[in-house]
């Protein structure tokens, strides 16, 4: 882990003169002066306790990583959790399941109804799982817990209903052998309320053994650090609670909060947290630079000591909500492939050299021209021992630190940069406590006292794709382990489960019959096989039973091809074509919007549905006869999978049979230019694999322009399109270059009059360095936002 030691770059200086680093001392206020002078360090000064970098599996995010083979699930959790070797998470907080979407995906309850509070079902879903692995990993490692959407039996959000339900939660860490520290008191990013967390929760934890679980608030509810109002002047509120816990406190997603910090939240005497921050892709080095440089200036702006990030690893299929999103990516478990990004050792140079108890120095932690910043943490066991973090700006430039009680004379040196990651370098030699290192541009510097620092590493299997036949009757499985769903399902919305019939059948089964406390609407149940690929063309079939109607309607089951949710809101009816048996003895073959089908059918027995699709030609069949046979384009790729109404619907005997797209993706990360977006920061959102970021151009009533440099010449034969154009057509034009002067035309869609969901789809032949997309306005005038625009090679 030492090859790549260099000596040039640290320069051992003695001291010359000192000067007070301009800005605050106080823990009252911030630290917000450019240092241009040296910084004197005075190690028996003022500062927080830090408490370290945590990570929040939620929102579906986790689902795939429990779906690996032993070893490269074991490898993955040695990245995110295992101390000295990673990112070594210290604190993980999940997300308590209420069978509703809560972001990419639905998490199950362990009690969905009242009577089920008598028998929880704690092995429903992975998150007891992945805490215990991380605990294995990390015996030390804080647990938390909050909740999303919640089952609908409870009288009222903040009722005892509720309370004892956090009760249970805590017992089944306990029946896997976990220990919680905290508990949430309150509704992620949605509400809280005083007098429940007071009066309510605090004496239900009490009472049932649990005094020592610490309760945290709001997590992203109400105004910003707006409780500490109600803090200061509320000795028992603030009695109550054991830190104040906000999202995303300094910005999100490159968009910086403009709030200024509360005065009453730096009074409360509180650690103030960001409960869930980061939400981007972590692959690249400008995202890594980000997140590293926020963390820092969390604390030197807000005084934040704790940062949390979602998501610890991206594992949602790529037609998930949020997808590509993480500190990590694991999405492809039938093969055993998997992506350490950057971002594991961004956290790295903070959890490897800090440790939760250590101790910011105020006079040490500072912002640098150029968009740097730098923190340090001082060891509280006597030892003396120091670290120091930071991320360096625009400008290379020299940093003389003056730290006034160091004792030790030789200081090592770690660097992560775009091209190596956390790579040690020469240490550096202290004179009289002084030292003085030169730093590249854009890089990450963690400079320490201490040892036993690591670069971990697996080796990593071959990614392969999606089995292109797949089969799965459902009777392999265990069902008294976690997570009780077939491998490689991801539930949407709803709650997709194992269960075995009279007759030892396995079968799976959509098991949520009642409304629930929904985090946002869902509209029905449904889950896609995530094949890790948008399935083109092929075929789906499956064995289903309706057993009654819903609580808001008719029962229904079925399956779904070229699936996809719908961006206005991810947990409404999905797009993609839709085969639905009903209770009432009806049969549909739909869209979205519309009926291309219907018939009947004896629904008292179960029935075998075909769904196929090729080209325009989409074709329904039940028990083997053709019921439908239809021409229709309006869906041109997605997922496949099953659907249904909130009431019981069984299915099994699963078989897909799919012919997808081939060919390299070319245009992934690339760099892109525009004239309407001379900066380039937002080019990024269409090539950085994440569903939801978006780019848009200038909405001036003329034809906009992305280019995109796939860095060599290559051969192209596919381009995918995907716009917020869902109600409206989009005409544009695809053009491509080896000079990016001649230009010739990939694809004419300037007339086109169709509407494509969930993206267009253009194929043809050519070679080029540069493909450029031409959007043109739309009658209204408006210019359509662009998702991805995805180049692929040559088949």
């Amino acid at each position: 882990m030492f090859k790549n030691i260099i000596t040039a770059k640290n320069i051992i200086t003695t001291l010359c003169f000192s000067a007070l680093v301009q800005g605050a001392l106080g823990q009252g206020n911030t630290l917000q002066n450019k240092t241009t002078g040296i910084i004197k360090v005075d190690g028996n000064g003022p500062g927080r306790i830090f408490d370290g970098i945590g990570a929040v599996s939620a929102g579906g995010s986790s689902r795939l990583l429990i779906d690996y083979s032993d070893k490269s699930r074991s490898d993955i959790l040695d990245y995110l959790f295992k101390p000295g070797f990673g990112a070594g998470f210290t604190y993980l907080k999940t997300e308590i399941g209420g069978d509703g979407n809560t972001t990419c995906g639905s998490e199950p309850s362990f009690a969905r109804t009242k009577a089920e509070m008598d028998a929880p079902n704690f092995n429903r879903g992975y998150e007891y799982w992945l805490m215990r692995e991380a605990v294995n990993r990390n015996p030390g490692i804080e647990l938390d817990a909050l909740e999303w959407s919640m089952p609908g039996w409870f009288k009222g959000v903040w009722s005892q209903d509720n309370a004892d339900y956090l009760v249970k939660f805590i017992q089944g860490a306990k029946h896997w052998g976990l220990n919680l520290k905290y508990i949430a008191g309150c509704w992620n990013e949605r509400d809280y309320n005083r007098d429940w967390i007071v009066n309510t929760l605090r004496p239900t934890l009490n009472k049932n053994g649990l005094s020592h679980v610490k309760i945290n608030a709001p997590e992203g509810a109400g105004k910003a650090w707006g409780i500490a109002d109600l803090l200061v002047k509320d000795e028992e509120f603030k009695n109550t609670l054991s830190s104040i816990s906000y999202h995303y406190p300094d910005s999100y997603m490159w968009s910086d909060n403009k709030e200024e910090m509360n005065q009453n939240a730096l009074e409360s005497g509180l650690p103030l947290w960001s409960g869930e921050d980061f939400s981007l892709p972590g692959k690249s080095w400008r995202n890594t630079m980000y997140m590293a440089r926020n963390v820092l200036k969390c604390y030197i702006k807000k005084k934040i000591v704790k940062v949390n990030m979602w998501c610890p690893i991206a594992s949602m299929p790529d037609i998930a909500c949020f997808s590509n999103v993480g500190i990590m990516k694991g999405t492809n478990p039938w093969s055993g492939y998997y992506e350490v990004w950057p971002t594991i050792w961004a956290v790295a140079h903070f959890n490897q050299f800090a440790k939760p108890g250590w101790k910011y120095i105020d006079s040490g932690c500072g912002e640098l021209e150029g968009e740097g910043a730098y923190c340090t943490y001082k060891n509280t066991d006597g030892s003396n021992d120091y670290s120091i973090v930071i991320t360096n700006g625009t400008k290379a430039q020299q940093l003389t630190f003056n730290i006034s009680d160091l004792k030790k004379d030789k200081l090592h040196v770690w660097k992560s940069d775009s091209e190596n990651q956390f790579q040690q370098q020469a240490d550096l030699i202290a004179i009289n406590g002084t030292i003085t290192i030169s730093l590249d541009p854009e890089s990450i510097y963690s400079i320490t006292t201490t040892t036993g620092q690591q670069k971990g590493t697996h080796d990593i299997p071959k990614e392969k794709a999606f089995p292109l036949s797949y089969a799965d009757n459902f009777d392999q499985y265990s069902l008294d382990q976690a997570p009780l769903s077939p491998k490689y399902f991801y539930d949407n919305s709803g709650a997709f489960e194992l269960h075995q019939s009279t007759g030892n059948n396995k079968y799976l089964r959509q098991s949520l019959l009642n409304d629930i406390t929904h985090w946002i609407p869902d509209e029905c149940a449904y889950t896609f096989v995530a094949q890790g690929t948008e399935w083109e063309q092929g075929q789906i079939s499956s064995d289903v039973f309706v057993e009654n109607d819903a609580f808001n309607g008719k029962g229904y089951a079925g399956v779904i091809l070229r699936g996809a949710y719908d961006k206005a809101s991810q947990a409404n009816i999905p797009f993609g074509y839709r085969f639905n048996i009903y209770k009432d003895g009806t049969w549909k073959l739909q869209t979205k919007t519309d009926t291309l089908a219907s018939g009947t059918v004896d629904v008292s027995k179960w029935n075998n549905l075909k769904l196929t699709g090729k080209g325009n030609n989409i074709k329904a069949f039940i028990n083997g006869k053709m019921v439908a046979d239809v021409k229709d384009d309006r869906y041109s790729i997605g997922a496949a999978g099953y659907v249904s109404g909130f009431n019981v619907a069984k299915f099994d005997n699963l078989l897909l049979n799919y012919t997808p797209a081939s060919g390299q993706l070319l245009s992934g990360w690339k760099t892109a230019t525009s004239p309407a977006d001379p900066s380039g920061n937002d080019l990024i959102n269409a090539f950085d694999g994440n569903s939801l970021s978006k780019w848009r151009g200038k909405a001036d009533a003329g034809a906009q322009t992305l280019t995109v440099d796939l860095g060599s010449v290559q051969k192209i034969a596919r381009c995918e399109t995907f716009t917020d154009f869902v109600d409206k057509s989009l005409q544009y034009k695809i053009e491509y270059s080896t000079d990016n002067r001649k230009w010739s035309v990939f694809s004419d869609k300037s007339t086109n009059v169709k509407k494509s969901i969930p993206c267009y789809v253009d194929e043809s032949n050519g070679k080029a360095r540069w493909v450029r997309l031409i959007l043109m306005p739309a009658p209204d005038k408006t210019i359509a936002g662009i998702y991805e625009f995805k180049v692929y090679g040559d088949k």
